[in-house]
């Protein structure tokens, strides 16, 4: 039995708390399954977000925020519980994931749709692009005749994501997590491209090497046949919810521009320090998005690739201006994992936290400690770095004073 370590600090005392009492009794595909639309790097599960929602936003209606919505799964799990939700993250792939959770849809009505792009891709087929002015890379991935399918889908829909409608946006996000991920022996797949990770869009080097040793093919598709077979999918078990949430493409640190909220909870869990470069590892979607290359993602700015000072200065700004937001009631939780290299710490939040707290105006209260198990990281598809940045994720719990 795994136990998970509190640390409370206004006590000064450790409580251990039996794997029943926490998320960790929920299995590791438990939830909705709206939350599988598509995978994310360094995403946390719906169980955990559910067990903070819980803790502390226990009552019909109470404000729960997330400044950076990842995949969702915040957002998602609070409307599930019947919270008002709300959403930010300034990752254009990010943002289409979220929105795409942040009402429900009737499955006939997105497999009409569906249909609806296909009817459009034959039309366009007839001046199909040339391939020869896209970047080469994507065909070591993909074969010509899917590529032709979803450079439709990226020109009409994916390059105006900020556009959308509800419904086009969640097509594209089924879109989004159907574009890479492995295949069966008997070379069936869900997915579009020939069998690689499904987390992480990996190196095209690699792919091609990898490829030419196992002798793997590139799936021929009807590509929206693939995307109606996922969306049936899903919904399968996922249920309708009337409430709907809200989310903004936007900066974190710029919380107040873009809601007149006081949150009961903000659950969120921040960039690494220099682990994950999100456009980066996400090249493939976020070139379905319109961005082509890394000047492009450049212009996004993420807030994922510090050193440790601007890494400090990052966190503190973040925890001044969400501070702005909250009141005595509110609650601020963040999930950020000790980052270690060889079994070094290199380095952790807490720390970083305690040069700095007579600064500001919250108080940590207590700290949880949630031992990864190595061989479920998303990062396990990384190669040679996988799963060894971070062994022990740590759940912040944060108070006004």
């Amino acid at each position: 039995m795994q136990l998970v370590k509190v640390k409370l600090l206004n006590k000064n005392k450790f409580i251990l708390l039996e794997e029943k009492n926490t998320w960790k009794k929920r299995g590791r595909l438990w939830g909705d399954w709206t939350h599988r639309i598509c995978s994310y790097v360094a995403m946390f599960s719906p169980a955990l977000a559910e067990y903070f929602i819980d803790q502390y936003a226990p009552n019909d209606k109470d404000i729960v925020l997330d400044t950076f919505s990842g995949r969702g799964t915040t957002l998602l799990q609070a409307r599930i519980m019947n919270k008002q939700s709300y959403a930010v993250d300034l990752n254009p792939f990010a943002y289409v994931l979220s929105r795409a959770k942040a009402k429900s849809f009737t499955e006939d009505k997105i497999i009409k749709r569906i249909k609806e792009w296909e009817l459009e891709y034959l039309k366009y087929n007839n001046k199909s692009d040339n391939l020869d002015d896209i970047n080469q890379d994507l065909k070591v991935y993909y074969s010509e005749k899917n590529l032709k399918q979803m450079l439709f889908i990226k020109k009409t829909y994916g390059e105006n994501f900020a556009n959308l409608t509800d419904e086009d946006n969640f097509i594209l996000a089924i879109t989004l997590g159907i574009m890479h991920g492995p295949m069966r022996k008997n070379g069936e797949s869900i997915y579009l491209s020939l069998s690689m990770s499904n987390h992480t869009s990996m190196a095209v080097n690699y792919v091609k090497n990898y490829a030419l040793k196992h002798n793997l093919t590139k799936p021929e598709d009807n590509v929206f046949e693939k995307i109606c077979n996922r969306a049936r999918y899903i919904f399968k078990k996922s249920d309708f919810f009337d409430n709907e949430a809200h989310v903004k493409l936007g900066n974190a640190l710029n919380i107040s521009e873009y809601f007149n909220i006081t949150p009961k909870l903000v659950f969120t869990s921040p960039p690494y320090l220099n682990i994950i470069n999100y456009t980066q590892q996400n090249w493939l979607k976020m070139w379905m998005l319109g961005f082509n290359n890394k000047d492009d993602n450049k212009k996004i700015k993420l807030d994922d690739n510090h050193n440790i000072n601007e890494y400090k200065n990052f966190m503190l700004q973040y925890l001044s201006n969400i501070s702005q937001i909250c009141d005595k009631e509110s609650t601020i939780v963040l999930v950020i994992g000790d980052v270690k290299k060889t079994n070094k710490l290199e380095y952790s939040f807490e720390n970083i936290w305690k040069d700095y707290q007579h600064l500001s105006d919250l108080e940590l209260i207590r700290i949880y400690e949630d031992t990864i198990n190595q061989k479920l990281k998303a990062t396990n598809s990384m190669g040679d770095r996988s799963g060894k940045a971070t062994r022990v994720d740590k759940i912040y719990v944060f108070k006004k004073k």
